[in-house]
């Protein structure tokens, strides 16, 4: 109890305060450092908070197969590296020349207030295809690691639950197409469509000019960046969530069937 105790509550407040004093020592020391200590600090003190039950639905209580890491690679990869160029091809279209590039680099200290979005931008991995820029930032890998094991999990939770669905002859497509569809969702709103939308409505009808002050603004980027991945991780959630109530139900129901018709009888 008592190392359960100072896991949850004093090791994240230790971690928090460390962070603390990486951002204020910042501006008196090597800026990268600094940085990274207090990224490191702030994010392994959020990892601690993480309930066990969030735990345990997405790896303690998973059968990790081919079903589970599969998906949470491709996606992972996905999310930390190539996001941000697929992002910029969507909405700046295709216009590739011959170049590659990296580097590592943090902010300049943000205000206290602005504290938290500074240890979730800074540092940065950044990296270059031709024109398109993507940047690892500390929140995106975060964010990025708890979506990989939640799609993980909710695919090997179907597969699961596609087996169960045979076995007691039932249509495969009724029962798993919502908790399919709950997955393509939850990977979708990392996407960001709604921005996208607008981009494409306000070129398409000539009002370019009125909607990037919107896109642009702070509120905005606030919601696209920060919002829709928190969103997606809500969504995803609630569908392994209910993936797992049915699979449970419909083992119960297996079990007393098989209690009631015992073989040989």
């Amino acid at each position: 109890m008592k190392l359960d105790l100072r896991k949850k509550v004093y090791l994240p407040i230790s971690f928090i305060i460390l962070s603390l004093v990486f951002y204020a020592i910042s501006n008196r020391s090597d800026l990268l450092p600094a940085s990274f200590a207090s990224s490191l600090f702030f994010w392994s003190a959020i990892a601690l908070l993480i309930p066990n039950k969030f735990l345990n639905m997405v790896w303690n209580d998973v059968k990790k197969t081919k079903a589970y890491w599969v998906p949470f690679s491709i996606y992972l990869f996905f999310h930390v590296t190539l996001y941000g160029i697929f992002y910029n091809l969507i909405l700046g279209g295709f216009n590739f020349f011959p170049y590659f590039g990296y580097g590592v680099g943090a902010s300049i200290p943000t205000p206290p207030y602005l504290f938290v979005y500074w240890v979730s931008l800074s540092p940065a991995f950044f990296s270059f295809i031709g024109p398109y820029e993507s940047d690892v930032t500390p929140f995106s890998l975060f964010l990025g690691l708890l979506l990989s094991t939640l799609i993980g999990a909710n695919v090997q939770r179907i597969i699961e639950l596609r087996k169960l669905i045979k076995e007691r002859k039932r249509s495969l497509i009724t029962i798993t197409a919502v908790p399919s569809l709950g997955v393509i969702s939850g990977t979708s709103c990392c996407l960001s469509l709604p921005s996208i939308i607008i981009y494409v409505a306000a070129v398409s009808t000539g009002t370019f000019s009125s909607v990037v002050p919107i896109l642009a603004s702070p509120i905005f980027f606030t919601f696209s960046y920060f919002g829709l991945p928190i969103a997606s991780l809500a969504l995803l959630l609630f569908n392994l969530r209910d993936i797992n109530k049915v699979i449970r139900r419909l083992t119960m129901t297996t079990l007393n069937g098989r209690m009631a018709n015992p073989k040989g009888k």
